[in-house]
């Protein structure tokens, strides 16, 4: 364990020269995550609490908002490759801001299907802050690194996502909840994303976007800002390693489902098959946090694996960890230390959480660096923005599909039925993450199918690049 953290922090000292615009960067990415995860926390039980929609709306309305992000993502793109990262930051930050002050403070002035309105214009308002600040996040980093320090780099960045994950689960989700109970703690957390954001605003004044870590990755500025986002869009549509890397993206959607049942399904089953104080950060803080230490133990071991097999076992282990709340929670009786329902279910959701988070740290991060480093260096934005859509598209599909789940069989009132042994498997909330678990496994088994295809444009580098090299020698 001494030696693996000897390892890994070896690797940071190629940080030491790093730019005070990549520090900058980490710091707008976690208070982002700071705001970003204690909303999507909440946001199901906000809409439904605080707002007024049912079940089946609730999760219809966090499905159209990831709808919306996933049809401006693609567009955001190419218009961050053209305007420059500040600007884009500027544009998704202000969109933030508007949004989530909106949110909280709309529910004191509003009610009825007023209320229902304005929230939805806001959700649609977020939509677009979100989909601007996925790519641009990405493209800074690439810019503000260089090919020696990159890998770590990307490390860096995605421990800090994850350090503002924790935070925002047991810190910020919480403790308001806790201290101010679930209606007026609700409001409280869209408020401090609200701060978190203006934060992040003034981080965002200090960059200079010009100071390139890689004076090779420079581009003609004013040449971008004389073409259209949609001639950027279109041409790197043309691309074949852009299509076949759509492809791949594609496969990965069925394991995608389960990143999303966090906010989309997590807190209403959480509270209704437990009870309802039950305490939704802390849930959510152990899986950024295994991440981390995981990070530290496990990165110098990983990085010896080929990308294709780690995105694979990473895909096929979080897919797997569905099968602990998919199976009849009778049987979990029997578990030594397990003596009733209740320390049943936590049981499952911790061995969930903590499975689920050893499959996302093994593929996630180097999933993320790969698509940065194929990209041309003037279409980086444009292909980060592809980076997000597996997670863009299962958020709409599950939003739909779990408000519909969640009403059939993790509704109010179900812990009841569970107790009283009145109920079939067919009938209980274990049958919804068994159809859930289906759906996951479909995404390791497809990328092994399509490997030959998937793989083909790293066969065709390796035979360029040994051309290249035969040639030098001749």
């Amino acid at each position: 364990m001494l030696t693996a953290a000897k390892n890994y922090f070896a690797e940071f000292k190629v940080l030491k020269t790093a730019s005070r615009e990549f520090w900058l960067i980490n710091i707008i990415t976690f208070f982002d995550m700071m705001a970003y995860f204690s909303t999507v926390n909440i946001i199901t039980l906000y809409l439904t609490t605080n707002v007024g929609f049912n079940d089946v709306d609730s999760g219809a309305w966090v499905g159209i908002y990831s709808l919306y992000v996933t049809a401006f993502i693609f567009g955001v793109g190419s218009v961050c490759d053209v305007i420059g990262i500040k600007k884009s930051y500027y544009i998704g930050i202000v969109l933030l801001i508007i949004a989530r002050l909106g949110f909280g403070l709309a529910p004191g002035f509003l009610t009825g299907d007023a209320l229902k309105n304005v929230v939805i214009v806001f959700i649609l308002m977020m939509s677009l802050g979100v989909a601007f600040m996925g790519p641009i996040h990405n493209t800074a980093m690439r810019r503000f690194t260089t090919k020696e320090n990159r890998s770590t780099g990307f490390n860096v960045y995605y421990l800090i996502m994850n350090v503002g994950a924790i935070f925002a689960g047991f810190a910020v989700t919480d403790g308001f909840r806790n201290w101010l109970g679930d209606v007026k703690g609700n409001l409280a957390i869209m408020i401090f994303a609200f701060v978190m954001y203006v934060i992040c605003f003034f981080c965002t004044w200090l960059i200079n976007e010009n100071n390139y870590a890689d004076p090779t990755e420079r581009t003609d500025t004013k040449e971008l800002l004389k073409t259209r986002p949609i001639q950027v869009f279109l041409s790197v549509w043309k691309e074949k390693p852009f299509r076949r890397l759509v492809l791949f993206l594609m496969l990965t959607i069925g394991v995608r489902l389960v990143f999303t049942h966090q906010f989309l399904v997590m807190p209403k089953y959480y509270t209704r098959v437990l009870y309802g104080d039950f305490d939704l950060g802390l849930a959510n803080s152990i899986n950024p946090f295994i991440i981390i230490v995981g990070l530290i133990l496990l990165i110098p071991i990983i990085n010896k694996f080929d990308t294709f097999k780690l995105i694979v076992v990473g895909m096929a282990v979080s897919a797997s960890s569905l099968l602990f709340m998919a199976l009849p929670i009778q049987w979990f009786l029997s578990v030594p230390g397990v003596h009733n329902l209740s320390q049943a279910y936590k049981f499952v959701i911790f061995a969930q959480i903590t499975v689920f988070a050893f499959g996302e740290l093994i593929f996630s991060p180097r999933f993320t660096e790969y698509i940065a480093v194929v990209a041309p260096k003037d279409k980086v934005a444009s292909y980060m923005s592809l980076a997000a859509l597996p997670m863009f598209i299962a958020k709409p599909i599950n939003g739909f599909v779990s408000g519909i789940l969640v009403a059939g069989f993790s509704y109010e009132g179900i812990r009841a039925k569970i107790d009283s042994g009145n109920i079939a498997y067919g009938d209980s909330p274990e049958y919804m993450w068994a159809v859930y678990f289906l759906a996951a496994l479909v995404s390791p088994i497809a990328v092994i199918a399509m490997k030959r295809v998937l793989t083909a444009s790293h066969v065709e580098k390796k035979a360029a690049d040994l051309a290249a090299a035969e040639l030098s020698e001749t």
